[in-house]
């Protein structure tokens, strides 16, 4: 089968094989046809081995498709389904985040894309006790955006938000985005979500969806324009400016919530922001259970449609479709090994 591997450690050496062995289905485990899989930048960190891999393996880890064929031991599920997969499999079920029913934090475990083949691919194994079904009437195209939805909720959960609540989000990148539109529907009486001018397009695409935008200079002129007022104030970046940013916006016994991971070990952050107005900071990393399909549920109630933030390129194109996401071009880069018209099936 056709499949995107990184071949070896170091960077670079990731090719488009034409003869990668197709999975074999085993107990417990169900073959998945893919129609779709999202570019994350951690795929562009393996690329340029910035990120934890295990060579040779196949990338890509935000994927939907359709069940080919299901092993024993994998409950009710069957030929046709339509799923998507949470990504924690191998958790070891023995470490304390795993005893707490946090698999989605076990240090030992194996992502598909990095730790064991995922779906940049024609098809990929799955564990059944991972899956999810994608509801009738969500099209795959939406159903890929399905992991880091999850993410986000799952964040997004721990800081907590109210009906009526003022929201602030750093940084228009996929995660920031999806978060600006989950508080929108959630029930967020006001969003902003803040980008520099180099996200001009990005910012252009919340507006269209009814989020108020604000182009970022500096974070004092930015306190001056919004304001410090912010219930919530979530950073998508990891950069420690913006998140000095967001404790500057947020109110007094506010909250901050940090969805970024920060590309480097340590990053400078005004601790006094944050503690002269008594603000609750959050960190939160993966998604939990409950969050998949909430995720799948809320795109269904058709409240939330992340659809508009795809980009669609054929599996051959990888490259472009790599180039593109990390020059900012597009938004959530998503690669198809099949015709892209089947992104669009909703059953």
């Amino acid at each position: 089968m056709k499949a995107l591997v990184k071949t070896a450690k170091g960077p670079g050496h990731v090719e488009l094989k034409s003869d990668w062995p197709k999975p074999v289905v085993r107990p417990g485990w169900v073959l998945v046809e893919v129609v779709a899989s999202g570019i994350c930048g951690t795929d562009v960190h393996i690329l340029e081995d910035t990120h934890k891999n295990w060579p040779p393996v196949v990338l890509g880890h935000e994927y939907t498709g359709r069940i080919v064929e299901v092993g024993n031991d994998c409950g009710a599920w069957k030929v046709g389904d339509r799923v998507v997969c949470e990504q924690h499999t191998l958790a070891c079920m023995s470490c304390d985040a795993c005893r707490r029913g946090a698999i989605h934090l076990c240090p030992a475990k194996r992502s598909p894309g990095w730790g064991i083949d995922g779906a940049f691919a024609e098809f990929v194994l799955l564990p059944a006790n991972l899956l999810h079904k994608v509801p009738d009437g969500v099209s795959f195209r939406t159903a890929t955006v399905t992991e880091p939805t999850a993410i986000c909720i799952t964040g997004i959960d721990r800081a907590g938000i109210a009906i009526g609540e003022r929201v602030v989000v750093v940084g228009p990148g996929p995660i920031g985005l999806i978060s600006a539109m989950l508080v929108k529907a959630a029930g967020a009486s006001e969003v902003v979500l803040v980008g520099r001018a180099s996200s001009a397009k990005r910012l252009e695409i919340a507006e269209s969806l009814g989020i108020k935008t604000h182009t970022l200079k500096d974070n004092v002129s930015a306190v001056s324009a919004l304001g410090d007022t912010f219930d919530l104030a979530i950073d998508s970046t990891g950069a420690g400016e913006s998140l000095t940013l967001c404790a500057l916006l947020t109110r007094r016994l506010g909250r901050v919530l940090e969805l970024g991971l920060a590309n480097q070990s340590e990053v400078p952050f005004n601790i006094n922001a944050a503690t002269t107005k008594s603000i609750t900071i959050f960190t939160s990393l993966s998604s939990e259970y409950s969050s998949w399909d909430r995720a799948l549920a809320f795109m269904a109630s058709k409240k939330y449609d992340p659809a508009v933030l795809t980009s669609i390129y054929p599996l051959e194109q990888w490259e472009e479709a790599f180039a593109d996401v990390e020059s900012r071009k597009v938004v959530k880069g998503v690669i198809t090994p099949q015709d892209i018209s089947v992104l669009d099936q909703t059953q």
